[in-house]
């Protein structure tokens, strides 16, 4: 009885509560931090997907390596977000090929572990760009 008050409610839910189905078609992400991790599966996944993808990758390296994982409607381009040039060029970029901008994803960052003391001030440094 439980399990079918269950379905039944499931059902329900379903048919009220459905998923949002999102059409990538003209549809612009914007993602830093591509090279590795999290910034990189989700480029390939929404590319995947449809999504025209611009992906900042802080390596010069991985520019050529994302480009063989994605189709040719994403764009993959060097971006170190504490440049100001860096970030100027990213904006002339998606404004040349865009207004809107369906989702703005940042995700560049530095993983550095250990003690505080133990932590170069260059690092400390970099960090504190980052979040500023």
């Amino acid at each position: 009885c439980f399990v079918i008050l269950l379905s039944i409610f499931y059902i329900l839910y379903r048919h009220f509560f459905p998923t949002p189905n999102i059409d990538p078609n003209d549809k612009y992400v914007l993602i830093s931090g591509c090279d590795t991790g999290f910034g990189n599966g989700l480029a390939i996944e929404l590319d995947k997907q449809g999504f025209n993808v611009f992906a900042g990758v802080y390596n010069s390296e991985s520019v050529a390596s994302l480009k063989e994982k994605l189709s040719s409607k994403a764009t993959v381009f060097r971006l170190d977000i504490t440049k100001k040039e860096d970030i100027d060029a990213t904006f002339e970029l998606v404004n040349n090929k865009t207004k809107v901008l369906h989702a703005l994803v940042n995700n560049a960052g530095i993983g550095t572990f250990g003690y505080v003391d133990w932590i170069s001030m260059e690092i400390i440094q970099k960090l504190w760009m980052l979040i500023t």
